[in-house]
């Protein structure tokens, strides 16, 4: 092929990679990153028309990012404001751009980047301004609290099927079993450490009420999160069931986990508390499966 005829500049892959430079980089009128993307065009389309498509592409850009974002953090964006909302979350967008094809994961690291460049609510009004200035943001570990429940819930409605674990399973267990057995959570399953009273600030957000001011737990609070007949749950536990939901996602066994608990609260009837979980994640849908050693239920 003739020399003349090549496509500028490296091709197909490198204008693509300059116009990807250029819909990264933060101001769209500065174009050092993609130098000719607006004369790789049509002929007939002057440079002027073509920066300005170019104008669009780079708001677009995010404009969609913004968008998934105030749809997933949507407890998240009633607190801050729609004005404090879109300025720390452009700021987000500016540094963390989308890695994966699918929007649905875009946003996972939104929470810590709260927790690291945060907001308080009550200086966070001109966020925008600060963003626009280079400012920094005070971090303010309780929006970002706010921001997991906001994932871990989203995270759940689009979490895989799995199998719910029904009191007759376990049942049906040979009483040897309970040795070696393993009580799989359901795949949605998490747990969520709080310091401060955010359950309480989300359910006034629910409720439409005046959301107090963060404030810090006495002790820390725990959240189990999980999926149950198609729609995301969540409620408090207690440290001891906390501590055992942690277990049964580690993969630890029952038995395991019936000791720990004795250990780690000595003070209380650890086989009354153990079954009290356990009927509970039945009744609640929160377990999957009981893996058993096949040696013993051969």
């Amino acid at each position: 092929m003739n020399a003349a005829a090549e496509p500028r500049a490296g091709g197909l892959l490198a204008l693509q990679t300059r116009m990807t430079a250029y819909l990264l980089q933060s101001d769209a009128g500065v174009q050092t990153a993609v130098p000719d993307v607006a004369g790789s065009g049509p002929a007939e389309v002057g440079p002027s028309v073509a920066l300005r498509r170019l104008g669009v592409y780079h708001g677009a850009y995010r404009a969609r990012l913004l968008e998934t974002l105030r749809d997933t953090y949507g407890h998240t964006l009633r607190l801050l404001g729609d004005h404090a909302f879109d300025a720390l979350a452009l700021a987000y967008i500016a540094q963390s751009p989308s890695t994966c094809h699918n929007l649905r994961w875009y946003g996972e690291t939104w929470p810590d980047f709260l927790a690291d460049t945060g907001a308080d609510t009550r200086s966070v009004i001109d966020a925008g301004d600060a963003v626009d200035s280079g400012g920094a943001f005070a971090p303010h570990p309780a929006i970002a609290e706010l921001a997991r429940l906001d994932w871990a819930l989203r995270e759940a409605f689009d979490g895989p099927d799995d199998a719910v674990l029904g009191l007759r399973d376990l049942q049906q267990l040979a009483p040897e079993v309970w040795a070696v057995v393993r009580l799989r959570p359901h795949a949605t399953v998490r747990c969520l450490s709080m310091r401060h009273n955010t359950l309480q600030r989300w359910h006034a957000l629910d409720d439409e009420r005046p959301v107090p001011d963060a404030e810090p737990l006495p002790e820390p609070g725990w959240v189990l999160v999980w999926r149950r007949d198609d729609r995301p749950h969540f409620r408090s536990m207690a440290a001891p069931e906390a501590w055992a939901v942690r277990q049964l996602l580690a993969g630890q066994t029952w038995a395991a986990l019936c000791e720990g608990l004795v250990q780690a609260w000595p003070d209380q009837d650890a086989t009354t508390l153990a079954a009290q979980c356990l009927r509970r994640w039945v009744d609640e849908g929160v377990l999957a499966e009981a893996v058993t050693d096949e040696a013993l239920t051969a």
